[in-house]
């Protein structure tokens, strides 16, 4: 009912208006509703023509105000042949209206692509029309017009600053941004070839490293092993299982924004494929022949040679690889799945994203051919190899778990690998031969570090890399790094960024997850660097934890068009994110550094 008579207000205001009126706060100051802004203040447009001749508009909205993002209307004036397709709008939120029931609207902004069929003639004109609300208040702006001159309308390169500091809401310039710009420029074809080669790329980084002692168990707990085509068979049902998981969860997670990535990174779940591995290193060492009776040890190790070693094994675990054991984001799959939230168009992305994972496993798959040929056949080095892949299925499963145990928790679970594994090697036994001392020295190495992670995992160590870190000099085990304002939801997002806008203070989000190896690294390696922090000198720093994906988490992460962490955007001194400077998985310290002085806009440093 406030809003409604509110509203009456409005319109009865804006209607006997007199003719001098210049804002709208003036020509309802009677109403009471003074400290309203104009329309054009509450709702900035901004336009820009990118190279696929598509229209980008984007409106910068004022905190407390809201957009109709289903009010919004688009027409080609004077543009001859040319149409307009479909509109492509940026995420938007869910708002339960009085009037209209549940909507979508925009806070703080909002965009649509516009593509352009044809070339239109000079003089063309695009009209838009939208409209928005003040919440608080609960007034609705009348229907607002604009008449664009598409000859005005600058292309994207030319219109885009190199500081971001414009605020007007320029198309997104980012890593992610441009892919997902450039998927709807290349032919199918073209974007397949393109995303194998992103995918091979990938295997220079820690996203397919875990899939390597995978894929080895599977292949040396073949009862054929030993031959190359067996062996890259078993890798090319992983990698193809893999890359067809990628693809039928990348486009279920662009279509809806649901975050699969966050819900398989939970305790439970990763306890439950952590303890699959521990059975599969289990298998590899021969250990179900001494504790289980022969009748269910044979059925149990039937099962298990099925999962290890045959087709069907290697595509379960193909499968677990891709949701499970390597959640990388990265620029290429965050691009991806823009395009397909943006176009609707699954097709394209889920080709993208298959190739993605074909190009993360095609050296896996070569790989795989070597090692028929470089395997030993059955016998004792057989059972050797078996077991060091035994070894590396423990290590996957710890480094599943240390996604969401404490850190000193996870060092003891490698200290207690690691001694096992050391004395196994010789390291308390005596060594005549050259190969025996030399196995030897690993293991006494192996025993001494693992001693190293448990003394201070004692004292409270907080690193695997400096165990003892505090512990030694008497200093703090916390390795010292950026302060973090936590923040809870997009409502106190919007709290501290209008507190640091009043500051003049610009601002940086971290959006962590205690899952999130790259937020881990983040964390570890480029956050504590001098030249970042004094890149940050004077900043507001926030940190979104989505651990728990709650409606909160979802709602932050769907606010900024996210699909999981880590992301690192950056906001003016205006409140408004440089969404060009996204930073979306690891970005090193130097890199990063730099990175941010762009984004504020700060003078670089000398060379």
């Amino acid at each position: 009912m406030k809003r409604f008579l509110a509203a009456i207000a409005l319109f009865t205001g804006l209607a006997f208006a007199p003719a001098g009126a210049e804002t709208l706060g003036d020509s309802v100051g009677n109403a009471g509703q003074a400290e309203l802004l104009p329309a054009d203040e509450a709702f900035v447009l901004g336009a820009e023509r990118q190279a696929d001749a598509t229209i980008v508009l984007h409106w910068t909205i004022a905190e407390d105000y809201y957009l109709y993002r289903d009010r919004s209307e688009f027409r080609l004036i004077d543009g001859g042949d040319a149409e307009l397709g479909k509109p492509r709008f940026s995420p938007s939120d869910t708002k339960q209206d009085p009037f209209f029931g549940e909507v979508e609207v925009f806070h703080n902004e909002g965009s649509v692509r516009l593509p352009l069929e044809g070339e239109p003639p000079p003089g063309a004109r695009l009209e838009v029309t939208y409209q928005g609300c003040n919440d608080p208040v609960g007034v609705c702006y009348p229907p607002i017009d604009k008449s664009i001159d598409l000859g005005s309308i600058e292309p994207a390169a030319a219109s885009a600053d190199s500081s971001g500091s414009s605020g007007s809401g320029s198309a997104d310039r980012s890593e992610q941004g441009r892919i997902a710009a450039a998927l709807a420029d290349r032919g199918l074809w073209l974007t397949v070839l393109v995303f194998i080669g992103f995918g091979l790329l990938l295997t220079l980084t820690p996203c397919v490293l875990p899939m390597v002692p995978i894929l080895a168990g599977v292949i040396a707990g073949d009862p054929h092993g030993g031959r190359a085509h067996r062996g890259a068979g078993l890798a090319t049902v992983f990698v193809l299982t893999m890359a067809l998981t990628y693809a039928a969860v990348g486009v279920v997670v662009g279509l809806t924004g649901a975050s699969i990535q966050a819900w398989f990174q939970q305790a439970w779940v990763l306890g439950v494929f952590a303890g699959l591995f521990v059975l599969l290193a289990l298998a590899m060492f021969g250990l179900f022949d001494l504790q289980l009776p022969a009748h269910l040890r044979t059925a149990m190790e039937n099962r298990t040679r099925r999962l290890g070693g045959s087709f069907g094994g290697a595509a379960a675990l193909g499968m677990i690889s891709a949701i499970v054991v390597s959640p990388c984001v990265t620029p290429p799959l965050i691009g991806a799945l823009i395009y397909i939230a943006d176009t609707g168009d699954p097709l394209t992305g889920g080709f993208a994203l298959f190739a993605l994972g074909i190009g993360m496993g095609l050296p896996l798959i070569a790989a795989a051919g070597f090692a028929g040929h470089l395997l030993p056949r059955a016998g004792p080095w057989m059972n050797r190899v078996r077991a060091a892949f035994g070894v590396l299925l423990l290590g996957v499963a710890i480094w599943l778990l240390q996604r969401v145990v404490p850190v000193p928790v996870s060092m003891v679970l490698w200290a207690v690998l690691l001694i096992v594994v050391g004395v196994q090697l010789g390291a308390l036994a005596s060594a005549s031969t050259g190969w025996a001392r030399l196995w030897k020295g690993i293991g006494l190495i192996a025993v001494l570090y693992g001693s190293i992670l448990l003394v201070g995992a004692t004292a409270g160590g907080q690193s695997l890399l400096q165990p003892l870190r505090g512990v030694i000099g008497g200093g703090s085990a916390t390795q010292e790094t950026v302060d973090f304002e936590p923040v809870e939801d997009a409502a106190e997002l919007r709290q501290k960024l209008a507190a640091a806008q009043r500051e003049g203070r610009p601002v940086m989000l971290d959006v962590y997850a205690d899952w999130c190896v790259s937020c881990k690294e983040l964390e570890a390696f480029t956050f504590p660097d001098p030249r970042v922090q004094a890149a940050l000198e004077g900043a507001v720093l926030l940190r979104a934890d989505v651990t728990p994906n709650d409606a909160g988490d979802k709602a932050l992460l769907q606010r900024f068009d996210l699909y999981g962490p880590p992301a690192v955007l950056f906001f003016g001194t205006d409140g408004v994110e440089r969404r060009g400077y996204r930073v979306v998985g690891y970005k090193g310290a130097a890199e990063f550094a730099e990175h941010t002085r762009q984004a504020f806009g700060r003078p670089e440093t000398p060379s």
